[in-house]
C-alpha cells in the first residue's frame, strides 16, 4: 500500500492543521518512535475526521480530546479499570505490556483503534480494533495506513464499524479542528 493508493480514496485536504510542521517528532514514553506510516499520514493530512467517522489522535494538537498523549493516558486507564472491574469479561492486554494495545484512534461510535506494541520497531506494529463496550479484540496484521486504506477501499471489513462506513463520498474533514 502506498500513500498514492490512499490519496486516491481519501483526497488530501486543501488546508492542514497540526501536521507537526518542522517540529521534531516526540517519542512515546521515551521508548518508541512513532511508526513511519503514521508520521507520513499526520504530516500530509494533519488532524481531521476520516469520512465523518474516524479520527486519529495527534501528538501536536493542544486539545486534550484529540491529543495522542492525553488520550493514551486516559484510554489505557479506562481499559485497565474495565479489566479490574470484571476480569472474567474484560481481559485486554494493554500498553506497555508486550503485545499491549496502544490507542491511536476513535470513531464517532466510541470504537477504538490500537497499535499492537509487539516490537521495539514501531514500523512492525499491527492494528487492533475494539468496538464500543465490547470485550472482543479484532486484529489486523498490517500497519495503520494499510488498515485505513483497506477499510476505505472495502478490501477489509471490520465487524466493529457500521455497515454504512465508509460512505460513497469519502472525505477528510478538518473544519472542526481549525485554530
Amino acid at each position: 500500500m502506498s500513500f498514492k493508493d490512499l490519496n486516491n480514496i481519501l483526497p488530501l485536504p486543501k488546508y492542514t492543521y497540526e501536521t507537526g510542521g518542522n517540529a521534531k517528532w516526540p517519542s512515546i514514553d521515551d521508548s518508541y518512535s512513532f511508526p513511519m506510516d503514521y508520521i507520513e499520514f499526520i504530516t500530509k493530512y494533519g488532524i481531521g475526521r476520516i469520512d465523518n467517522f474516524l479520527t486519529l489522535f495527534n501528538p501536536f494538537i493542544d486539545n486534550d480530546d484529540w491529543n495522542f498523549f492525553k488520550q493514551k493516558e486516559w484510554i489505557i486507564s479506562d481499559f485497565s479499570e474495565l479489566n479490574e472491574s470484571d476480569p472474567d469479561y474484560y481481559s485486554f492486554i494493554l500498553y506497555p505490556e508486550s503485545n499491549g494495545l496502544l490507542p491511536i484512534s476513535i470513531t464517532d461510535n466510541g470504537d477504538y483503534v490500537f497499535w499492537v506494541v509487539s516490537s521495539a520497531n514501531s514500523d512492525l506494529w499491527n492494528i487492533a480494533v475494539i468496538a464500543s463496550r465490547s470485550p472482543d479484540v479484532e486484529y489486523h496484521q498490517m500497519n495503520l495506513v494499510s488498515f485505513i486504506e483497506g477499510i476505505l477501499s472495502k478490501k477489509i471489513k471490520s465487524m466493529c464499524f457500521p455497515i454504512d462506513f465508509p460512505s460513497s463520498n469519502i472525505l477528510f474533514d478538518n473544519s472542526d479542528f481549525k485554530l
